[in-house]
């Protein structure tokens, strides 16, 4: 539900709040009778909206990637206060005493008793290393494995969830380029998507967390540095088919631009071909310099709409 609200998010708020800052804008800086506010559907009015704009959805990416791990919930070894990546056996030991005691229905009452239980789980999880290592990989959904037993077990079970996402995501990706949406950037699209699931069926199958991303997200543990990856992956792609075709116009609107001039520069030159004819002494001497560039801005013009 929430893939849902953050899609229909991506549609509505970035239009929406540009519209609500521009005319913000408009009303501060442009007084009411000044006549110099710029109409809408003018090169002004859409160049002020297209800069707002791509700021807004710089933003809203942002405050995505930052929101998925602002709500990502405790971990095993957070609720232990434990090192995701080094502990001992004794710290555990005692890091979990400690918590039991803190927590214990005995001394705080019903209120910590749901508490005292994700301890005791996230102990039992910990404690064994078939276990931490599928929670580690796959999160505490794949621990209800009834068949599982061995690592193999669980990275054979976990690996549906991975097919199912890079799978979908491709039939996406190619349904959208059959149906010509999004073609900004969509051979990058593949070439990202490839190397995300690469990145991922490594740090899946790796005995050792990815140093780099380690070092970026400590505090992870890899299955919810999986997670903010695929938001990552997700977020920054719809971002850029929005902004990108505003920042890199695309080659098939450059050439209609092209064109359009094109045809102004023909008009212009059989307009003033159509001028009354005076002698070589009469005419401006600045005359022939214009029809000489009219004629070099034209060839040059067939030769960019010719490419």
């Amino acid at each position: 539900m929430e893939s849902y609200a953050g899609l229909a998010g991506w549609a509505i708020l970035p239009s929406f709040v540009t519209n609500v800052i521009q005319s913000i804008w408009y009303s501060i800086k442009y007084p009411v009778n000044s006549g110099a506010k710029p109409a809408a559907n003018t090169p002004k009015y859409r160049r002020h909206y297209n800069r707002i704009y791509c700021a807004v959805v710089l933003l809203y990416l942002a405050y995505t990637i930052l929101e998925v791990d602002r709500s990502t919930p405790t971990n095993c070894y957070d609720m232990l206060d434990l090192g995701v990546h080094s502990f001992s056996p004794k710290q555990l030991r005692t890091n979990f005493r400690k918590a039991s005691l803190m927590y214990h229905p005995d001394k705080v009452g019903q209120q910590g008793a749901e508490t005292f239980v994700s301890v005791r789980a996230a102990h039992e999880i910990l404690v064994d290393p078939v276990t931490r290592m599928a929670y580690d990989r796959f999160g505490p959904s794949m621990l209800s494995c009834q068949g599982c037993k061995t690592n193999k077990d669980y990275i054979n079970n976990g690996l549906s969830s991975y097919y199912t996402f890079y799978l979908g995501s491709g039939v996406v990706l190619v349904l959208m380029s059959v149906l010509g949406k999004g073609q900004f950037a969509r051979y990058w699209r593949f070439i990202v998507l490839f190397g995300m699931a690469a990145l991922e069926l490594a740090m899946i199958l790796r005995p050792t967390p990815i140093t780099l991303l380690t070092w970026v997200m400590p505090h992870r543990v890899t299955f919810e540095q999986i997670a903010i990856l695929h938001q990552v992956f997700i977020s920054t792609f719809i971002a850029i088919s929005q902004i990108g075709p505003i920042l890199v116009p695309s080659k098939e609107n450059e050439r209609g631009s092209i064109k359009d001039l094109l045809a102004r520069l023909e008009m212009l030159t059989v307009m003033s071909s159509k001028l009354p004819h005076a002698s070589v002494h009469d005419r401006d001497p600045s005359f022939a310099l214009i029809q000489l560039l009219n004629v070099v801005m034209l060839f040059c013009l067939m030769l960019l709409a010719a490419a």
